[in-house]
């Protein structure tokens, strides 16, 4: 006993410091290759970055999917490896493939960026540096972001990066002036001379003087803008000409293809990104500790605020499942203490519950398992369960020991009797574990999701099982009394024995009756089954919705952000609204290039707020569609986060249509986006643009630039570095490092007469207006060019609202096979969720089979029978049945919850089963015809019955019926395993007794014929 209880309490302090979150970690090997080229358009993209990439790539071991985008200025490829493969050596093999290609990759490519796009599952917290009207300018704020707070928070245990979006990231910016240039003879070649060499320290040895030596330091970096307007460009005669002389050099704001906004202004928002396998309450404490040590240091007003903070769902499912669980421990506590008829021996049996989930904290670690809300689950399931070998324990306890005094033979009889009942209760405590099983090895997010409630399920079971055969007998034999009555039953089980009793004589006389009523009832159950609807998951109500705005990909990011800030206007008049913040497009430097006409709308809500986070969904979907211009997708941030860094996509039903021509995609894709919003079901449809991007096309005309003395790359280097400019240096200021940026004055490159104008530096000296020597026209062309595959593709995206996903996708599958015509070369398929849905609901069959064959395998073993075990494994059907019409009626759909619900209802409902069989057996063993002993075994056997049946129902009813936030995700789990336990139970006390007394007469009946 005291080596049960150290158990215990080592046990109870390892779950206590479990790593806690929502869900499991689902990252999966999903790497992200980031190239950004600002001088590039995305066909240059993707000849020379994406497609070297996507090659080099493609071969690699493991490798399922390579993917890419190319958009104006930036490249990003994204390679899928085996769910199983190893994290870091897949990121190795992808580094070493992407430094094979890197030496190769254009002039003006930055080194490329390898990052996880599952790193995105990581994203903890959003933070918002805000500064009151007139107390920081938008470029403070970002020399705030970029180096104060960053760094500080990088320091917090546990974070991995911190990315910064919005006000303006300063630069040192070289401006030429064309006509000061021309004017003093200074050629362009010369100032990118002058910027290089401006700013260099170097070591220069030591000297020895004497006992001491001393380093020797050249310093010639310049600090600040004036030292670099003061370096020489060119001698003019005696007259030196400086680099203030033909340029304006100043800190001014880099090029931005991103902001933040919060309320009334622009703001800079900071995402946290933990580090793979953290603590999200550990990391979410850490930075809130770090923002008390900011905030009195920053300026007067500005302000550091907490905007989304994942630690808070964290804590609010945890304890929403935690509460469900204690609840439903509650009510078995209750059951025991109603039906067991003695205190004493409830008392023990109660101990059970809180000692086998204690000790399973000691296995849980071991697995690799922490604190989410699928382990909570796990043990809501089993809490039912834990106290069923107990009861049969303590009751053959009460039995065995009725009438003995205190003392040793008063304890070895207690352990005798718990060693009569080893077998069964082994046996049936292993059905239950074997069911869960195949769990472990499914994979993908079922996997990911599912392991830690299989693991949390055995491994409390496990507790229990070794409770109840050591611990339960000798702590019964200290605390039980026995006397004359200690048998004796209650009257909640004797009411029931009386109605019961007239029941089972008529199912025994109308056998056949009840027999074809059992079998008939399952013909329905299969067509209602086919009826109900797929889905991969239920959504999980986070407080918060995330709402991705798209708007036309030739809108400038100023119209951009006009349009959403009437999105945000809209926002704010529903009353369940507590804030709202938005990030549009992309930071300088990121890991999410997202392009800028998209942005992620972040809607906090109110916790006392009466409509669900659906109904608020479909709410906002409606008064957004006034918005004109404005896509919106409805989504919540964890959701998002799951649904993008798992599937590429956070729709929920993606078309994708491959082919050659860009141009002819985006016909495909506009006739397919009619298609699928003709579907009953579909929401918030879009077609990516793969084409219509305004450019201003300039074609060198090579002719021209060889008369005077130009070839193409002269021509095309000066426009790159006078329209995007050229990072020819650095300035150090402190720890930081700021660009500095040569290009030419915003008059000089703002319009199509400007770049016609611009001056490239002939051979002899001379000044040639960049119209002379190349064509200049506006066109059109794509905005961004998607690969996968080894071809050119673009997606339609849909969400689905008010139908499930599976019947959805199926039918805008059959509509475009059906009405989408497509030539030679090009095709189509369906991916998004409902790729992930259709992966896992195989995975999940596969393990039902399993299931099935594991209790099979085991009731043979443990009876030696085929037709008995044929006759307990009849109990399933019905359980089918139960389950089946309890989740039609729920209005559920078939998902990864609602499907290991039926996995776990496969143990579960054959243990009553197994209990009549082998108590019916041992009966006949004694003596007993078999008609009487089946009969005394059906009515003797009652109480255990009930009893396995109610504990195992009234663990889950609190998450069926209680409105906890977290117990979204068990509750079709729970409504399939309440529904099929009920009519198990119901099919084991009617219908199997003549299910039995059939297979004897059958079998009878042969040995007579033999």
């Amino acid at each position: 006993m005291l080596l049960t209880l150290a158990a215990a309490a080592i046990g109870a302090a390892t779950f206590s410091d479990l790593p806690r979150d929502v869900f499991p970690d689902l990252s999966a090997p999903v790497f992200n290759i980031i190239v950004q080229n600002a001088s590039m358009g995305p066909e240059e993209l993707e000849t020379a970055i994406a497609i070297p990439l996507e090659n080099a790539l493609a071969g690699l071991p493991g490798a399922r999917r390579v993917r890419s985008s190319s958009q104006l200025g930036v490249a990003q490829v994204t390679v899928e490896l085996e769910p199983d493969a190893d994290y870091y050596l897949g990121r190795q093999l992808v580094a070493e493939r992407v430094a094979q290609v890197a030496s190769s990759l254009p002039p003006g490519s930055e080194p490329p960026l390898l990052s996880s796009l599952t790193g995105r599952l990581n994203e903890v917290m959003e933070l918002t540096l805000e500064a009151a009207p007139g107390a920081a300018d938008p470029m403070t704020l970002r020399d705030l972001a970029e180096l104060e707070i960053r760094n500080r928070l990088l320091a917090v245990p546990g974070i991995a990066a911190v990315e910064r979006l919005g006000g303006y990231l300063r630069e040192v910016q070289v401006q030429l002036d064309p006509e000061r240039m021309s004017a003093r003879g200074v050629t362009l070649s010369e100032v990118q001379h002058a910027v290089e060499t401006a700013s260099a320290n170097a070591a220069a040895g030591f000297v020895v003087q004497g006992s001491i030596e001393w380093s020797v330091r050249a310093v010639g970096r310049a600090e600040r803008p004036e030292d670099l307007a003061s370096t020489v460009v060119a001698m003019r005669g005696d007259v030196p000409v400086l680099l203030g002389d033909v340029a304006e050099v100043r800190d001014a704001p880099a090029i931005r293809r991103g902001l933040a906004h919060r309320l009334e202004g622009e703001v800079v928002s900071l995402r946290v990104v933990r580090q793979f396998g953290a603590d999200t309450a550990e990391v979410s404490e850490g930075v809130h500790a770090a923002l008390a040590e900011l905030r009195p240091t920053l300026p007067e007003g500005v302000s550091l605020e907490v905007a989304y903070d994942q630690a808070e769902l964290v804590d609010e499912a945890l304890s929403g499942v935690g509460r469900a669980v204690l609840i439903g421990a509650l009510l078995v506590v209750l059951v025991l203490f109603v039906l067991l008829g003695d205190a004493r021996g409830a008392f023990v049996v109660t101990l059970t519950l809180p000692l086998s989930i204690a000790i399973a904290g000691l296995v849980l670690p071991w697995l690799g398992v922490g604190l989410n809300t699928m382990t909570l689950g796990g043990l809501a399931i089993a809490v039912g369960l834990l106290v069923d070998a107990s009861i049969i324990v303590v009751e053959n306890v009460m039995h065995r020991t009725e009438g003995l005094a205190r003392g040793p033979e008063l304890r070895a009889r207690a352990i005798d009797a718990a060693a009569e009942v080893a077998r069964p209760i082994a046996f049936a405590t292993l059905i239950v574990v074997a069911v869960f099983l195949p769990l472990f090895a499914m994979q993908g997010i079922e996997g990911r999701m599912y392991a830690p409630l299989a693991a949390a399920v055995i491994a409390s079971l496990g507790a229990s099982l070794a409770l109840a055969l050591t611990f339960t007998p000798v702590l019964a034999s200290i605390v039980l009394r026995p006397s004359a009555s200690a048998g004796s039953e209650v009257g909640v089980v004797r009411a029931l024995r009386r109605a019961y009793e007239p029941l089972l004589a008529w199912a025994m006389r109308h056998a056949w009756l009840v027999r074809i009523t059992a079998l008939l009832v399952t013909v329905p159950a299969v067509v209602i089954a086919m009826r109900i609807g797929g889905d991969l998951m239920p959504r999980l109500d986070e407080g918060a919705l995330l709402i991705q705005t798209v708007l036309p990909t030739e809108a400038s990011l100023e119209e951009v952000d006009l349009l959403n800030h009437r999105v945000e206007d809209a926002l704010r008049e529903f009353p369940e609204v507590d804030d709202v913040v938005r990030r549009t497009g992309r930071s300088e430097r990121t890991e999410d290039p997202m392009p800028h006409t998209i942005s992620d709308v972040l809607v906090v809500l109110r916790p006392d707020r009466a409509r669900s986070g659906q109904q608020l969904a479909d709410a906002m979907r409606v008064r957004l569609e006034r918005v004109p211009g404005v896509t919106a997708l409805f989504t919540t941030p964890l959701g998002m986060r799951i649904d993008e860094g798992l599937g590429g996509t956070p729709a929920d039903i993606a078309v994708r249509i491959f082919g050659p021509d860009s141009a002819r995609l985006a016909t495909f894709a506009e006739q397919a986006r009619e298609i699928v919003e003709r579907v009953p079901g579909t929401a918030d449809v879009r077609a990516e643009r793969a084409s219509s991007l305004p450019q201003i096309r300039i074609e060198v005309d090579r002719a021209a630039a060889a008369r005077v003395g130009l070839t193409p790359g002269d021509v095309v280097e000066a426009v790159r570095i006078g329209m995007v400019g050229d990072v020819a240096g650095e300035l150090w200021r402190g720890p930081r490092r700021v660009d500095v940026l040569l290009r030419l004055q915003d008059a000089h490159r703002g319009d199509l007469a400007a770049i016609r104008g611009l001056l490239l530096d002939g051979h002899d000296g001379t000044r040639i207006p960049l119209g002379q020597v190349a064509r200049i026209e506006q066109t059109l062309g794509p905005a961004a060019i998607r690969r996968e595959a080894g071809s050119r593709r673009v997606a339609v995206e849909s969400s689905v609202s008010g139908r499930d996903l599976a019947s959805t996708a199926a039918e805008i599958r059959a509509a475009l096979f059906e009405q989408l015509e497509l030539p030679t070369g090009y095709f189509f398929d369906v991916g998004g969720r409902v790729e992930t849905q259709a992966r896992a609901t195989r995975s999940l069959a596969l393990a039902i089979a399993v299931a099935i064959a594991a209790v099979l395998v085991l009731l043979y073993i443990a009876l030696g029978s085929l037709e008995e075990t044929l006759v307990i494994l009849a109990t399933l059907p019905d359980a089918f049945v139960g389950g089946i019409l309890a989740l039609w009626i729920s209005g559920e759909t078939w998902n990864v919850s609602s499907l290991v619900g039926l996995i776990g209802l496969f143990g579960i409902a054959v243990q009553n089963g197994l209990v009549l069989v082998t108590q019916t057996r041992g009966l006949v063993a004694e003596g007993l015809p078999f008609e009487a002993a089946l009969e005394r075994a059906s009515l003797g056997r009652l109480r255990p019955k009930v009893m396995t049946a109610a504990t195992a129902m009234l663990g889950l009813l609190p998450i069926l019926v209680l409105p906890l936030r977290g117990t979204e995700i068990e509750r079709p789990l729970a409504i399939v395993m309440i529904g099929g336990l009920a009519t198990s139970t119901l099919f084991t006390l009617l219908a199997l007794p003549t299910f039995y007394a059939l297979v004897e007469r059958l079998r009878q009946r042969r040995a007579s014929a033999r």
